[in-house]
C-alpha cells in the first residue's frame, strides 16, 4: 500500500505524517522508518521508530533516495512501515510530474516486500501527478 499526504507549503503534512507514524506504533508488528530532510523533526517521532535525515547520507535525487531505501530494507527485514517527508525536495524535481519515477519504484519495492510507504508531497491536489492520482 501507497499512501500520500499532500498540501501547499505550510499545510500542517509534516506534523499529519509525525502522528501518522508514532500512531501506528499501536499496531505495527515490525519496524517503521520515518526518512526527512531536516533534524528539527526528530524529537517529535517517537524514539521508537528509526528516524533517518537524509543530508547526514548526502541523499539527493531518485537514484540515490531508490537505492538508499533499498539499502535500508536489505540490512532489515523487520521493516514494515516507511514513511517519506518531503519527497519532491528530497528528489530535488521541479514539478510534481518528476515525482513518477521514484512513486513507480516505490510501487516495486511495495509489491516485491509487502511494505506500506507513505510519501508527503508539497503539492495541491489539482497539481498531482497522474501516477499518484492512480494509487489514491
Amino acid at each position: 500500500m501507497i499512501e500520500f499526504v499532500y498540501g501547499s507549503k505550510g499545510s500542517g503534512k509534516t506534523k499529519k505524517m509525525i502522528d501518522l507514524a508514532n500512531a501506528d506504533l499501536e499496531t505495527c508488528k515490525g519496524d517503521i522508518i520515518f526518512i526527512n530532510d531536516k533534524d528539527k523533526y526528530g524529537v517529535t517521532v517517537d524514539t521508537k521508530i528509526r528516524f533517518m535525515n537524509l543530508t547526514e547520507f548526502g541523499i539527493k535525487g531518485t537514484a540515490q533516495l531508490f537505492g538508499f531505501i533499498s539499502g535500508v530494507i536489505s540490512e532489515n527485514y523487520d521493516v514494515k512501515i516507511v514513511y517519506i517527508d518531503n519527497l519532491l525536495r528530497i528528489i530535488d524535481v521541479k514539478t510534481p510530474e518528476d515525482a513518477c519515477e521514484i512513486v513507480e519504484k516505490i510501487q516495486e519495492i511495495n509489491k516485491k516486500h509487502d511494505i506500506k510507504f507513505v510519501l508527503s508531497m508539497s503539492c495541491d491536489e489539482s497539481e498531482l501527478p497522474q501516477c499518484v492520482k492512480n494509487l489514491l
